[in-house]
């Protein structure tokens, strides 16, 4: 961070006291790299070098911040997803530990009235250089254009999440060195990475890919196993003590 100035380098290192120890991390990027890689309806309007960062949840988060939400702070009476109310709580607490600086947040579960993603993470998450995104297109004979996507962290595999992004309305950091996406997978493991991800994405292989160093714990994979629906059962059994 030593090419940031130090407001910009002070935010950016209290974003990361924060969030660290509940299971998050925080990569910087400036509004200008993701505007070069996405279309003009999904542009952010801030000037150029505004300074923003992604926020990924960690295999660790659903312990360290999820189930204590749960036990705290969830409104059941809530029609938002558990999962997205945490998410609008723990943004929050950085708002609140940085009161002197203006933070517009945008969550992954946001749309705009036109119903689209009011942030395209996966793509906040590249020019951060915190993962890299892969799309059917980069790969040579790719047989299925109708693929989704899918993004791979260097250190944990598929077994994490980009959760939104956090910009700095007046910090600029012009001089904000640029970080490569991590080349951790060879064109076959991403290209059968992508094929997992897309055809048989309920077993959950493709998370596996470039062997991550940490995975969900078994109450964080059955919580996101069930369907939306019936997720406050799991919740239940959670706060009863999981079995």
């Amino acid at each position: 961070m030593e090419e940031v100035g130090r407001l910009e380098n002070d935010v950016l290192n209290r974003v990361s006291e924060v969030l660290g120890p509940l299971g998050f991390e925080s990569h910087p990027f400036l509004v200008e790299w993701y505007n070069q890689q996405v279309s003009d309806k999904f542009t952010l309007d801030y000037p150029v070098d505004t300074l923003a960062c992604i926020v990924i949840s960690q295999p660790t988060m659903f312990e360290k911040a999820f189930v204590p939400f749960l036990e705290e702070k969830w409104d059941k009476t809530h029609i938002q997803d558990p999962i997205d109310q945490c998410m609008v709580h723990y943004f929050g607490k950085v708002k609140e530990s940085l009161s002197g600086v203006v933070i517009d947040s945008l969550h992954d579960f946001e749309l705009t009235p036109k119903r689209r993603p009011k942030i395209l993470v996966q793509t906040a998450g590249h020019v951060a250089g915190a993962v890299r995104f892969y799309r059917p297109e980069d790969f040579d004979g790719s047989n299925n254009n109708n693929f989704y996507p899918v993004c791979h962290h260097p250190t944990w595999g598929g077994w994490f999440a980009l959760r939104g992004v956090l910009i700095f309305p007046g910090l600029t950091a012009p001089n904000l060195t640029r970080k490569d996406p991590p080349f951790v997978l060879s064109d076959t493991e991403a290209k059968s990475m992508l094929e997992l991800y897309n055809l048989h994405w309920q077993d959950w292989r493709w998370r596996d890919a470039g062997c991550p160093k940490e995975k969900y714990s078994s109450q964080q994979i059955k919580y996101f196993e069930t369907p939306p629906a019936e997720r406050k059962d799991v919740i239940n059994q959670i706060l009863n003590g999981f079995s």
